[in-house]
């Protein structure tokens, strides 16, 4: 049983300052184990899948009956249709990887269950948020194997979101270490105070439908203009970061080093649904939440509550 890891005051304060702050050593060894073993059951899921020719779903498809493992360029395909182009390191020998997502991993492996609400984050969202509930509301896997030089173009996340209210965060981890070379993530530091954007296809600057929201600017071309932050982490470090704050990441240039991670959403208690028109369908949704009501549902449980901010957690 670990102890469970208490927030210092500078930490809380860089969030509220940068909309982004990186936690070190926040999830215990035996909480990185269960990531690990957890992602290493999705890449053998996706060498399946794609050794039966299942694995190329289109970038429109819906699934909300089950998580939704499927390969990036899809995305970077339907931008190049719509006249982009796909945000991408410079070619090189052996750049074959594949850049992986799986939305919903919460539906089909425990680890990302337990993870999401046993784990300490439950209890560090409580803390940064300073609320007296904390929900879960969304996850996702991703994979850039070594060579998968596609980078994440840099969006937020509030668009994409079918929730509303300021206490709406990300927490990412890594189950191996993370530099520039292998997928490094990258923020804009204070750009949580920013408009709402349009969302892009990730892989790409290019958008689809933006319900009058105006394009995020060009990050990209000038990083330095926007005061981006990247963070070398190791295996139990957390990096939070407000659901508005721009981010996004390089692609993997290591010839053998995977990126592979997870990104666990937290709502507190100002936290209410939204069907924004913005969002995917694919986003999870409840039959007994619509707009404006509390998240408390099956689909969006509340997974730590104040009197309970002093337990230990274990793996389940």
């Amino acid at each position: 049983m670990s102890p469970e890891r208490r927030l210092s005051r500078e930490e809380v304060e860089t969030y509220e300052r940068d909309g982004v702050v990186c936690l070190r050593q926040a999830l215990p060894t035996e909480w990185v184990k269960v990531l690990s073993e957890t992602i290493a059951q999705v890449e053998q899921n996706y060498r399946a899948s794609k050794a039966a020719g299942t694995e190329r779903d289109t970038a429109m498809d819906v699934v909300m009956d089950r998580s939704h493992l499927r390969p990036l360029s899809v995305l970077g395909e339907l931008a190049e249709k719509l006249g982009g182009s796909v945000l991408s390191e410079p070619e090189r020998d052996g750049s074959d990887g594949e850049f992986i997502l799986v939305n919903n991993a919460v539906l089909d492996y425990g680890g990302i269950r337990r993870l999401a609400s046993e784990s300490p984050l439950p209890s560090l969202a409580g803390q940064l948020f300073g609320s007296d509930k904390v929900n879960f509301v969304f996850d996702q896997i991703f994979v850039k194997e070594p060579g998968a030089l596609s980078r994440t173009a840099f969006h937020q996340d509030q668009s994409y979101f079918k929730v509303d209210g300021e206490q709406v965060a990300s927490f990412w981890t890594a189950c191996e270490p993370v530099d520039q070379t292998t997928g490094a993530m990258g923020y804009v530091r204070g750009s949580h105070r920013w408009p709402m954007y349009a969302p892009n296809l990730f892989v790409s600057q290019t958008t689809g439908p933006t319900h009058g929201l105006d394009r995020l600017p060009d990050i990209e071309a000038d990083e330095d203009q926007f005061d981006v932050v990247y963070f070398d982490v190791e295996p139990g470090d957390v990096i939070v970061h407000h659901y508005r704050t721009a981010h996004g990441s390089r692609g993997n240039i290591s010839a053998d080093r995977p990126r592979r991670s997870v990104s666990i959403r937290y709502g507190g208690d100002d936290v209410t649904f939204l069907d924004r028109p913005t969002a995917p369908a694919e986003f999870p949704v409840d039959p007994h939440v619509t707009n404006g009501d509390p998240l408390d549902s099956d689909t969006f449980p509340v997974v730590w509550r104040r009197d309970r901010s002093q337990t230990n957690h274990k793996p389940g």
